[in-house]
């Protein structure tokens, strides 16, 4: 065994040496004219209706990070308010969502977290992180700033795949004193989908070399099929820009495969969450990496299947959605997948 486990951890290392790309996962001319607000709220690029605001943060393990909150410019709602957080390799768009969430009378604000999106500082790697609850302090500061706006305001917290993992441990570090009082999980990321060797042995090692490397780079092979489902520019109806959340995923390193790794045992082990919670995933995964029909009607990232098992280890007021012919992202889903995706939603929130 023991024998094993060194064969496949040089292997591991190979394969992370081997596609060190730096330039790919910098991207660094990108944001590197942008203007960071930190004092009031800017014009967002999704036009005139919205608005957002970055977030001064501590520095971590690569400088001083910021986040980003987005709300819309107007709104008439302030007796209930809703928090939404993105995934991995994204960033806020879902701008039917927030139309959605407004016209039930919610005050919409979104969160680009450090190193994604509007969030990304020139040289930083994309996404990169060392430990999930870095972003808590971005989570606080954004309540921070919905409580001062909607001082009487009930606040929901929605977080979709890897901000879903991340709200879970957020809601169940801070117990008593949560400030939000419902979470929504849209098909939380509780567990790598790689199975196999690959997952009982193959990401255990990369965690453990993140904590020697965590700068080197894990060459992954991720299907684009997700982001083809989604974008109009092949078989979706949804525009996002591309640099944000490319079409194929990008690598990513040793440092943030340990980081989710480690925060994915926490939540396996059990956790509490103190406030009502609904885990929403699709009726059914698959897996390819080339489009077909099927695509339109499952989660192509995650297996749901460990999304129902691990959900059962959150103690607390939990409640489980599946959507027939869900996406991995339920609000993008077809008509029929996200109207049903609204109907839970609404009916777990009134």
């Amino acid at each position: 065994m023991r024998g094993i486990v060194i064969i496949v951890a040089t292997i591991t290392l190979f394969f992370i040496c081997s596609c060190n790309d730096r330039e790919r996962l910098e991207s660094p001319s990108f944001n590197s004219h942008h203007f960071f607000s930190f004092d009031s709220w800017t014009l967002d690029y999704l036009g005139e209706e919205w608005v957002m605001k970055h977030l001064s943060l501590k520095e971590d393990f690569d400088g001083r990070p910021v986040a980003t909150i987005i709300k819309r410019s107007k709104s008439s709602n302030n007796e209930k308010a809703v928090l939404y957080i993105h995934g991995y390799s994204d960033y806020f768009y879902q701008t039917s969502l927030a139309d959605t969430m407004e016209s039930r009378g919610f005050r919409f604000y979104a969160l680009d977290l450090r190193r994604y999106g509007r969030s990304k500082l020139p040289g930083q790697v994309w996404y990169d992180l060392r430990d999930i609850s870095d972003y808590f302090e971005e989570i606080d500061l954004a309540i921070d700033i919905i409580e001062n706006e909607n001082p009487d305001a009930e606040i929901t917290l929605m977080a979709h795949s890897t901000g879903g993992l991340t709200a879970s441990l957020y809601a169940e570090s801070r117990g008593d004193s949560l400030r939000v009082s419902r979470i929504i999980l849209n098909s939380p990321f509780f567990d790598f989908n790689v199975g196999g060797v690959a997952e009982s042995i193959g990401i255990p090692v990369i965690s453990f070399l993140g904590g020697l490397f965590p700068r080197m780079v894990v060459n992954r092979d991720v299907s684009p099929i997700n982001c083809m489902s989604l974008h109009i520019d092949y078989f979706g109806e949804w525009q996002f820009d591309t640099i944000m959340k490319p079409i194929q995923s990008p690598m990513v390193t040793a440092g943030w495969i340990r980081a989710v790794h480690r925060a994915q045992r926490e939540l396996q082990k059990g956790i509490c969450i103190k406030v009502p919670t609904l885990v929403m995933c699709s009726s059914a995964s698959t897996k390819s990496h080339e489009f077909q029909e099927i695509h339109r009607k499952s989660d192509t990232v995650l297996d749901v299947a460990e999304i129902l098992e691990f959900a059962s280890n959150i103690s607390g007021e939990v409640q489980i959605a599946i959507i027939e012919d869900g996406l991995h992202d339920l609000v993008l889903s077809g008509k029929s997948a996200r109207e049903a995706s609204y109907r839970e939603i609404f009916r777990f929130l009134f």
